[in-house]
């Protein structure tokens, strides 16, 4: 009895222990309202057993959602698993989620337990889940249904005791319309959703995360932690970060090996992040270093484009463009468009 007390007392320690380095690692995250919002609901259904579904853009920190949930759970004395569905080819993605034995098809030389092995009294994390096969999607949720599955190869069935967190980059409408993503899988999954907004909407959350990077990236580096310098902090709060806090991460590396005399300024960020806004609001429509054409292209382009609206009626093409027949005649020769 006092050797079963002593060990409850020790993992009970370890889980304390591992919660204050979850909330240490958080804290700088969650300072908007709306990430308040989602570690409140993290306290309140960690806990349990039920399953997870992350949405929100590459970047947001969905992964880090993820692992509060689970150093905040009953399974946080065990590591966390975790299995990107798109790092994977089609072909192997099931022998990893499943395990296989040896000789369960060629190359497979030894006996490979699997992800939803390693899982067994922890949690299973699973990335983009849109991208798993949709007929390997129909597995998992029998898996989910009867909690126990098959390696394959085996004739055993093993008992499957593990809590699921999936996580996806795709909007669920468009998922569920192009079936990327199961319906009955969804439905499973979706005990709690938790959306993560992009950075861009949630811009309090800048400067703690700007100064726990600073913090990271000089220790690992070795370096006194540098400043950042006024105009090039308002640099950081002006950009629209479409990578969100991934993009913010690397830049603020970028910065700590660039900076001198220990002051990051704006010409130690990364050359988008300098751009000014106007700019940055052409790079929203164009996308990120879109190709520069030419102005006679951008003219061939229009004129083509009227003629098409108009079903190569000239007359209308040029009432479009706001210029008189013979003018876009001449046009039409000079860029070798021939009706």
């Amino acid at each position: 009895m006092l050797r079963e007390t002593a060990e409850l007392r020790e993992k009970t320690h370890e889980l304390e222990r591992r919660l204050e380095i979850a909330e240490t690692r958080l804290n700088p995250i969650f300072k908007s309202k709306s990430m308040q919002e989602i570690e409140e609901l993290i306290k309140a259904m960690a806990p349990s057993d039920a399953n997870v579904l992350i949405t929100g853009e590459s970047g947001v920190g969905k992964e880090v959602v993820a692992n509060a949930i689970h150093q905040r759970s009953r399974r946080a004395h065990k590591p966390m698993i975790k299995l990107n569905c798109a790092a994977f080819p089609q072909s192997m993605i099931e022998g990893e989620l499943f395990g296989y034995v040896k000789g369960a098809f060629t190359g497979a030389v030894n006996d490979f337990p699997g992800m939803i092995s390693e899982a067994s009294g922890s949690t299973l994390f699973l990335d983009e889940i849109s991208d798993m096969p949709t007929d390997l999607q129909t597995r998992f949720l029998r898996v989910l249904q009867e909690r126990e599955y098959r390696p394959l190869g085996s004739t055993r069935t093993i008992s499957a005791d593990f809590r699921v967190i999936a996580a996806t980059n795709r909007p669920i409408p468009q998922a569920l319309s192009e079936n990327r993503l199961r319906s009955d899988l969804y439905y499973r999954l979706n005990t709690f959703q938790i959306q993560v907004p992009p950075l861009r909407e949630r811009k309090q959350d800048i400067p703690p995360l700007v100064g726990f990077f600073l913090k990271q990236f000089a220790k690992s580096l070795g370096k006194t932690e540098p400043e950042i310098a006024p105009e090039a902090f308002q640099k950081l709060l002006d950009y629209w970060w479409p990578g969100n806090v991934r993009e913010l991460q690397n830049a603020i590396e970028y910065g700590v090996v660039l900076a001198k005399q220990n002051v990051i300024g704006v010409k130690e960020l990364p050359a988008e992040v300098q751009l000014p806004a106007a700019l940055q609001q052409i790079e929203r429509v164009t996308g990120p270093r879109a190709a520069v054409q030419t102005l006679d292209d951008v003219e061939r382009d229009t004129i083509l484009q009227a003629l098409a609206q108009s079903h190569g009626n000239k007359k209308k093409a040029a009432q479009l463009l706001g210029i008189q027949r013979p003018t876009l005649y001449n046009k039409m020769k000079r860029y070798a468009i021939e009706l």
